[in-house]
């Protein structure tokens, strides 16, 4: 499955590449964006019957995709995909774990003309384990801000925390992110 979606993805950024001719410098109509940075993510894992709880903060590499639809120049909506990539410092077989957010996200720009933008989200909240091909899907949202440092190119901070609800456990992640975009529109 994890290869299936990175095939997608690079297939329709190929695709999207290919035609950026057709985007007018206007947040109005079709946007792309991708982006990359760091965050600090804390995993909460508490069990449902007998057990010891444990709490983990990590460091992360975090990737951003969007796709979607301006409405306005103020208003965007947009498909997200927002991933952290780590190691846990639990974890004695120093396997690759990966949290994140599937879903329906917005940016609000408070004046048209400004940089400064609001964002947020709410959809599927993934939990993989990379190296045991294992995974969990539960709730997860994501909120912040950022600014657009020139077109195209923004800076962005935000929150993400994902809920995930097992047969054994409870798994909680919130993630302080910092990433650097740009969007083609």
């Amino acid at each position: 499955m994890h290869k299936f979606f990175i095939t997608k993805t690079v297939i329709i950024t190929l695709l999207l590449l290919s035609s950026a001719k057709a985007f007018d410098n206007h947040r109005k109509g079709f946007l792309f964006s991708i982006g990359a940075g760091m965050s600090r993510i804390n995993m909460e894992v508490t069990p449902k019957f007998q057990g010891y709880s444990a709490d983990d903060n990590s460091f992360g590499f975090d990737t951003s995709f969007k796709i979607g639809y301006g409405f306005t120049d103020q208003f965007l909506l947009y498909y997200i995909n927002d991933v952290t990539w780590y190691k846990s410092d639990l974890d004695y077989d120093d396997d690759t774990y990966v949290s994140g957010i599937t879903g329906i996200g917005i940016t609000y720009y408070p004046k048209e003309n400004e940089p400064w933008y609001i964002m947020g989200g709410i959809g599927v909240g993934s939990y993989i384990n990379i190296s045991k091909d294992e995974s969990d899907t539960g709730s997860a949202y994501i909120f912040g801000a950022g600014y657009e440092i020139s077109s195209h190119f923004q800076v962005e901070a935000t929150y993400r925390s994902t809920k995930l609800d097992t047969d054994y456990q409870e798994l909680t992640t919130g993630a302080f992110r910092l990433t650097a975009n740009y969007m083609w529109y």
